[in-house]
C-alpha cells in the first residue's frame, strides 16, 4: 500500500535511505511530498517528489533490498507521475547514477528518456549522472 509520509516513518525511510548512501539524510524540501509503500506495518520503500510549479523533480526513490524486483519501485515511481499529473506539471526530471542499469530501466519503461549527463554529480564528484525526463502532457 502507498500512502503519504508520516513523521513516524522518519526512522525506517532513513535506513532504507542507507542503500542510497550510507550518509543518506531524509529531509523534504518546502517543495516536497513524500511517499511510502508498506508492507503490513513496515515501510519497505519510498519516493521523493519534489513539486516544482510547471515541472516536478524525482529526489530519491528507494526500495528495501529483500522487497526489490517485487514491482513496489514501479508502483511508487506510478505515484510520483500520478501526483505530478494532478498538480499539473509539465514533465519530471530525475538524476540516475549512470552505472545504475536497474534504476535506468526502471525509469526507461516508464517512458523516461535521457536528456543529458552531468559530470561528476554523485559520490563528491567521483560518478557521472544521467539526467532523465518524462514529458506529461
Amino acid at each position: 500500500m502507498i500512502r503519504e509520509y508520516e513523521d513516524k516513518d522518519f526512522n525506517p525511510v532513513s535506513i532504507i535511505g542507507r542503500d542510497i548512501t550510507l550518509d543518506y539524510t531524509f529531509k523534504l524540501s518546502s517543495a516536497g511530498k513524500c511517499y511510502v509503500y508498506e508492507v503490513g506495518k513496515d515501510v519497505v520503500g519510498f519516493a521523493i517528489v519534489d513539486l516544482l510549479g510547471d515541472r516536478s523533480e524525482l529526489i530519491d526513490l528507494c526500495v528495501a533490498p529483500l522487497y526489490r524486483h517485487k514491482g513496489i519501485g514501479n508502483s511508487l515511481l506510478n505515484k510520483v507521475i500520478e501526483v505530478s499529473i494532478e498538480n499539473k506539471c509539465e514533465n519530471i526530471t530525475l538524476e540516475v547514477k549512470l552505472d545504475n542499469t536497474f534504476a535506468i530501466n526502471l525509469y526507461k519503461k516508464n517512458e523516461f528518456r535521457i536528456a543529458n549527463i552531468r559530470k561528476k554529480y554523485y559520490n563528491n564528484g567521483s560518478i557521472d549522472a544521467y539526467v532523465m525526463q518524462r514529458e506529461l502532457w
